[in-house]
């Protein structure tokens, strides 16, 4: 099948309804993927808690050991019947009965999660005839530098599957002998390109791909150029100078920069060089909108690879006037293929929506950062009365731009119509394009920032360790919050119809953003509350959330060791509930990563000059659990063009 379904599945088309279903009828995991915030969990009355799980789920978490429930969500065989066979926890002790309905929940959850599993020597079946990628070949060390572990699985991982899909776009090149089969005349697009691992991995032997290597920073350019010297794809050119007369232009450069009050260092004896470096293997720096054509090296290998890069800020997926701006015949230009590496946000849908260039044959991308994309149809609706969006002003900035380019793509996942099984009260009927339909029924799916950011959690490789130091860090957080609630320094708003349909009316609830603290901070529930409230006096941003930092200081100046350690101890239960609560979120959010693949996966089956799509897994998730690769072919018989 063309989506890596669990073995529940017979058809896609049954997997595909299921899941919309799912995620606009389950109200318990609506509330678990968008509708909960560590800030609100200790602050919300009544509790967020005891509002959202079921009783009868957690009177049987107070039984049972958060690790246990780990271990019983992520790896414990549950069907969808309840059986006769013992649960055990993780030091095999036996555990009493799992309620029915959190069995159900579970096997709901992970029969529309798609499956992450990976064998790099197994058939990935990575071309429309079915040919299969073999295993990805060790990386020579000039090539890999700078590389950590997870970094090169990721790369040699990928650049095989792309080496491997490319096979199957190769035309024959005529040579003095007759023929070869080979793709010299195919171009390796990489959006995104950073510090161009993966372009110079397919530069390299033994793919030797050409690769065009599109990045926005220009320091992750330059960065990538210098390691493609250590690689040895390019040679850094020689310039001959005059010395005596370059160091005189430097002198009167100083001289110049001074006197506009910018002091500079005297300039050195050593030489400098200023131009970048000129590619040896065909290939060299470009400007935006610089032809590529212009840049070939007529003396190159025609057999050997190529780099090219192009520092240039990805707004869409419109490519050709950033790779042939200058060459007006289609028919003069190469073929291109475009990949994309853990591409941030929107950038994967960039990536995608480059099929519709009338050059690019094929796409394969791997998302990441969820919570960097836009929403495309507004905010999203909740469905218990206590529990609304965030009004952290980056997420009302995302949630109601409105982004052509954002969640979601796919007509499908836009045009769904649901019905709601809540109770009305709790619905928002205020956007426009609902039309005359009921309060309980609505169009479109959407998934706020909190739901996004979720999903980009790996619940599946957290150990003991991991899963403590998660907890502590999200209670010391919560715990925080009731602290800033209980001097005055934010305020409670309960949560109602109105917030939803007017954003930012509840300014009480705009969160003060702490930011990462160093490890020591989270040595004691005292050390962070200090570091903390250290951190948010100090930053400038407070200003503007809030009456000033003057404030802040002023209103917790009264708080002593014995009064935060009294904190700590009264709500010490709680961090149980919320560990609990944090991992069914995590859980659940491996739901809300598979609708986003799947809506990209659609949006590609929509469009009429695709010939098939589909989504493979191409890392070990152990080791880079965004491991999902969505492919689409273009059909030979056409260019461009949206469906």
């Amino acid at each position: 099948m063309d989506l890596p379904l669990h073995p529940q599945w017979t058809s896609t088309n049954d997997y595909v309804e299921s899941l919309l279903g799912f995620v606009t009828a389950s109200a318990l995991f609506q509330n678990l993927c968008g509708g909960v915030h560590v800030l609100d969990f200790l602050t919300r009355e009544p509790d967020i808690y005891a509002s959202v799980l079921p009783q009868e789920w957690r009177e049987w978490f107070e039984e049972i050991d958060v690790h246990d429930l780990l271990q019983i969500l992520l790896r414990t065989e549950i069907g969808d019947q309840q059986d006769d066979g013992e649960l055990r926890g993780v030091e095999g002790q036996l555990l009493t009965a799992i309620p029915e309905s959190l069995r159900e929940y579970i096997f709901r959850v992970r029969i529309h999660t798609l499956q992450r599993e990976f064998s790099s020597g197994r058939n990935q079946n990575t071309s429309p005839e079915g040919s299969s990628s073999s295993n990805h070949l060790p990386m020579p060390r000039h090539v890999s530098v700078g590389m950590k572990p997870k970094k090169m699985h990721e790369v040699s991982n990928f650049a095989s599957f792309v080496a491997s899909l490319s096979r199957s776009l190769e035309k024959p090149i005529p040579t003095q002998a007759g023929s070869r089969s080979g793709t010299a005349d195919l171009k390796v697009v990489d959006f995104g390109s950073g510090q161009n691992y993966l372009g110079r991995t397919l530069a390299s032997p033994p793919y030797n791909r050409h690769v065009i290597a599109i990045e926005r920073k220009h320091h992750n350019v330059d960065g990538a150029r210098g390691l493609d010297i250590q690689a040895k794809l390019v040679k850094k050119e020689k310039i001959m100078r005059n010395k005596k007369e370059y160091k005189r232009q430097l002198a009167e450069m100083a001289s110049g920069m001074k006197s506009n009050g910018i002091l500079t260092p005297p300039p050195s004896d050593l030489e400098v060089d200023s131009k970048p470096p000129r590619l040896s293997t065909g290939s060299e720096h470009v400007e935006p909108h610089d032809n590529i054509a212009n840049h070939k090296d007529s003396e190159s290998d025609p057999e050997r690879g190529s780099m090219t890069h192009i520092e240039h800020d990805i707004s869409s997926g419109e490519i050709e006037s950033v790779v042939y701006s200058d060459l007006l015949n289609e028919a003069q230009r190469d073929p291109l293929m475009t990949v994309s590496l853990h591409s941030c946000g929107n950038l994967t849908h960039h990536a995608l929506r480059s099929i519709l260039n009338p050059s690019v044959r094929c796409v394969a991308a791997i998302g990441c950062c969820y919570n960097l994309m836009t929403e495309r149809l507004g905010p999203a609706t909740y469905k218990h009365p206590e529990l609304h969006r965030s009004l952290h002003p980056r997420l009302v900035a995302t949630s109601t731009a409105y982004d052509p380019q954002g969640f979601p793509m796919s007509r499908r996942l836009e045009e769904y119509t649901w019905t709601s099984t809540a109770d009305a009260k709790s619905e928002d009927t205020t956007h426009s394009d609902e039309g005359s339909l009921s309060p309980r029924e609505g169009r479109g799916i959407r998934m706020n920032i909190t739901a996004r950011m979720m999903a980009v959690q790996a619940p599946g490789n957290w150990g003991r360790e991991d899963s403590e130091m998660f907890f502590t860090r999200h209670f010391y957080r919560a715990l925080l919050q009731k602290i800033l609630l209980d001097c005055g320094v934010v305020k409670q708003g309960r949560a109602t119809v109105e917030v939803e349909e007017r954003p930012g009316a509840d300014e009480a609830n705009t969160p003060l953003i702490v930011g990462s603290l160093r490890k020591a901070a989270f040595d004691n529930f005292e050390a962070y509350v200090k570091a903390a409230l250290g951190k948010l006096i100090a930053n400038e941003e407070a200003d503007a959330q809030i009456a000033g930092k003057s404030i802040i200081k002023a209103k917790t100046a009264h708080l002593t060791s014995e009064m935060i350690q009294h904190y700590e101890r009264e709500y010490a239960h709680r961090r149980k509930h919320l560990a609990v609560m944090w991992s069914l979120m995590a859980f659940s959010a491996g739901v809300v990563e598979s609708l986003i693949v799947l809506d990209r996966w659609l949006w590609l089956k929509e469009q009429s000059c695709v010939e098939r799509a589909w989504v493979r897994t191409v890392f070990d998730y152990g080791m880079s659990p965004r491991n999902l690769c969505v492919v689409g072919m273009k059909r030979k018989d056409v260019g461009g063009g949206e469906g």
